[in-house]
């Protein structure tokens, strides 16, 4: 990623960050933003979140304040931009997801100090996201490349995300290729 994307990356994310904590709105970086927090630093161009699916409304008059448009409201996920600028929102609404987003932990980014979400629900909304969409393979290269630099994980949490779609041959692989 260039210079100039990531310095765009970061006034918008600071910008965000600013938006949501002086409307309360708690949230927790989740995505490409999230995959470099926890040790895979891969570009990426846009800011993906979750937030609680109570903060949604709030979450959109951020954004139009911020002269974002909408790009896509649904039920589990808002889309909103602004020039070249996108960021995601995911609702947590189920509780898996309010889970992750109480666990999240506050890490360095770029010289701020972001929310993230656990490694181990990262990698689960990765393989929610590629059973989704197969077409995905991105989020298969993170989920390796997440092994290979997180040596740590609790196995018993990541493993029932695999689980949850019936996916487990999957993570047989990506843990083969993950060595």
């Amino acid at each position: 990623m260039s210079a100039h994307v990531r310095s765009q990356l970061n006034a918008q994310l600071r910008e965000l960050d600013a938006a949501f904590r002086s409307r309360g709105v708690g949230y927790a970086a989740i995505g490409g933003l999230a995959v470099n927090a926890h040790g895979f630093v891969r570009a990426t161009r846009d800011i993906d979140l979750m937030v609680l699916v109570e903060d949604a409304a709030t979450v959109r008059t951020i954004a139009l304040d911020l002269h974002y448009s909408v790009l896509d409201e649904g039920k589990e996920i808002s889309s909103y931009v602004r020039d070249r600028q996108r960021f995601d929102v995911m609702h947590a609404q189920r509780p898996i997801s309010r889970d992750l987003l109480a666990r999240a932990s506050e890490v360095p980014l770029d010289g701020m100090r972001i929310p993230i979400i656990p490694v181990e629900g990262l990698i689960g909304l990765k393989v929610q996201a590629y059973n989704d969409n197969p077409r995905r393979l991105q989020d298969v290269m993170d989920m390796v490349e997440l092994f290979r630099v997180n040596t740590t994980l609790n196995m018993e949490e990541v493993r029932s995300y695999f689980r949850l779609f019936d996916r487990e041959r999957l993570l047989d692989d990506i843990l083969r290729a993950a060595r």
